[in-house]
């Protein structure tokens, strides 16, 4: 009797134990709700609608069955789009292939969520029809050599300003665009790369005339100070021919004739210091 009392006891423990587990597998799976890094969540209720506050990162409790957390990504997205089909200002056809980054902006989740509920809806709703508003506004304001050559820079910070507003005013923050193909059809990619392969010819002309021009200038600033040393150089000369001259006196030039007469008899001194000696 005791033995069976015993093990009633670890029957009824053992339920327990198992009613824990199932009851928290059951609160963990539809009380809880974990938000990942670059994710906010919002949180419907069937009793009070959407939550005006978003959820963070973390681990969030909600009510079973009644509760429904929608997760909405605030890392960078990108949007590939391919053959967007615009018309130069000279009435040319242009196809072009762009890859957009944005992401949600933090701050203004809900407002994204409310008008569109996920990303799929915002990069069908939002994204594709500002990239293709953008090129085509932008492209249409220029002819198709200006557009693929001359002026591509140009270009492509026009469409970047247009994207920056267009995503802003659906509360999402534009990060940058990448256009990997543009294609205007054979004729007229050959006009542009021969037209590219004559301007590269005339900046060559134009360096080769500017290394020229250098060279002759710096040969003549060589050469006039060449001549400047020339002149320095005879000036220098002069007056210490100056100095030499004023240096010799009567005096010292009696003085080196008495020296003379002792050593060599009767001399002379000449004014260009030579000695003419007379001895007997």
């Amino acid at each position: 009797m005791y033995e069976n009392q015993v093990t009633k006891r670890q029957a009824a423990i053992g339920a327990t134990i198992i009613g824990l587990i199932i009851f928290a597998v059951f609160f963990r799976l539809t009380a809880v709700v974990k938000i990942p890094a670059n994710t906010v969540g919002v949180k419907v209720s069937a009793f009070n609608g959407v939550q005006e506050k978003t959820l963070q990162t973390g681990y969030h409790l909600k009510v079973p069955f009644a509760d429904k957390v929608y997760k909405l990504p605030t890392s960078v997205q990108t949007k590939t789009m391919e053959a967007i089909t615009t018309q130069t200002k000279d009435g040319q056809w242009l196809n072009t292939n762009i890859d957009v980054k944005y992401k949600v902006n933090k701050a203004e989740a809900m407002t994204v969520f409310t008008n569109y509920t996920d990303l799929e809806n915002v990069s069908n709703s939002v994204v594709a029809p500002a990239v293709q508003r953008a090129i085509e506004s932008v492209t249409g304001e220029y002819d198709i050599y200006e557009v693929l050559g001359s002026k591509r820079t140009e270009v492509y910070g026009k469409i970047d300003q247009k994207l920056k507003e267009r995503f802003a005013a659906d509360n999402l923050e534009f990060v940058s665009f990448t256009i990997t193909d543009q294609d205007a059809g054979d004729e007229i990619e050959k006009a542009i790369k021969d037209e590219s392969v004559k301007q590269k010819q005339v900046d060559s002309a134009k360096q080769d005339q500017e290394k020229v021009k250098i060279e002759a200038e710096t040969k003549k600033i060589q050469a006039q100070a060449d001549a400047d040393a020339e002149v320095i150089k005879a000036q220098g000369q002069a007056k210490a021919n100056a100095e030499l001259n004023n240096s010799i006196s009567d005096n010292l030039i009696r003085m080196k004739e008495a020296e003379a007469r002792l050593e060599h008899g009767w001399v002379e001194v000449i004014t260009q210091g030579d000695v003419i000696t007379n001895q007997e």
